[in-house]
């Protein structure tokens, strides 16, 4: 399937940091797990003033270059997993990427918020993952079936940046995934972007924009700052964590999240964190193993 069978043109509520899903385990029942979609407005500070478009618009040569690079299965899925007596909860569905591999392991970068819940256990899910699910009258995301969760990986997080909204997890698998290049600099302002991720269910969806401003400091007030940029490429809940690539089909930067005007709902800018903070990360972590 190429980027453009994927890219679609995405509304919905305001941007959050994931989806929260609460089920019963049923003795003697099959079991299917309804998704609650949480959509929480995220106004962070020191972003003020963007002026995102989320216009659906697709930059053809970039869509055509990165079909050609085989990075899509570097692009993963994750969500949590909480057992609670007869209970099971998934929460904070989000997105990552992969930047290593080692020893069998893949090593992938997301945001920190999303792997952030305790005694809970990581799951991922990759391109070749069957998102199998069922539409149930109410609900504006789809029901996916016990199965599908349980055909998920298990991950575990071994950093977390103590600079900015980034960790990095591993797992173990047998598919042949991609690692994507990290670029040497930042983007710059007026820097043409994609943006992958899983926005409403939307599993590994691509939306295009432009950089719109320098690094700047983005969510000081909910517990995961960042030095981060602005940028016009629609993104929406389950977003965060996701690739940002350059037009070299490098990473560019992560999602930590983005902005909705208050009242409408309607979409402002997105927001990364620069290769340059991804590769500080990458360097805290390797001090921190040796």
């Amino acid at each position: 399937m190429t980027t453009e069978q994927r890219n679609k043109e995405k509304n919905g509520p305001a941007f959050s940091a994931g989806r929260k899903m609460m089920i019963g385990r049923k003795k003697n029942s099959k079991l299917r797990i309804l998704i609650l979609s949480l959509c929480i407005l995220t106004l962070l500070s020191g972003c003020a003033g963007g002026n995102g478009g989320g216009s659906g618009e697709i930059f053809e040569d970039m869509q055509t270059a990165y079909d050609r690079s085989g990075l899509m299965p570097s692009n993963i899925g994750i969500v949590s997993k909480t057992v609670t007596g007869d209970s099971v909860s998934y929460g904070e569905f989000g997105s990552g990427v992969i930047v290593g591999k080692e020893d069998g392991a893949y090593y992938a970068l997301t945001a920190a918020h999303v792997v952030s819940g305790e005694g809970v256990q990581l799951l991922v899910f990759t391109v070749n993952t069957e998102m199998a699910g069922e539409e149930i009258p109410g609900y504006d995301v789809p029901v996916l079936l016990t199965e599908t969760y349980e055909s998920m990986l298990p991950a575990e997080t071994v950093f977390v940046s103590g600079r900015d909204d980034l960790a990095v997890i591993r797992f173990r698998t047998e598919e042949e995934l991609a690692v994507v290049p990290i670029a040497a600099s930042d983007p710059a302002k007026g820097d043409r972007i994609m943006c992958i991720g899983n926005p409403q269910s939307d599993w590994f969806a691509v939306s295009y924009g432009t950089v719109l401003s320098d690094t700047e400091k983005f969510g000081e007030s909910t517990g995961f700052p960042s030095n981060a940029m602005r940028h016009s490429a629609f993104m929406d809940s389950g977003s965060s964590g996701g690739a940002v690539v350059n037009e070299r089909m490098e990473l560019a930067g992560i999602t930590p999240g983005g902005s909705y005007t208050p009242g409408s709902g309607k979409f402002r800018y997105g927001v990364l964190i620069p290769a340059g903070e991804i590769q500080l990360c990458l360097e805290e972590w390797k001090d921190s193993v040796l």
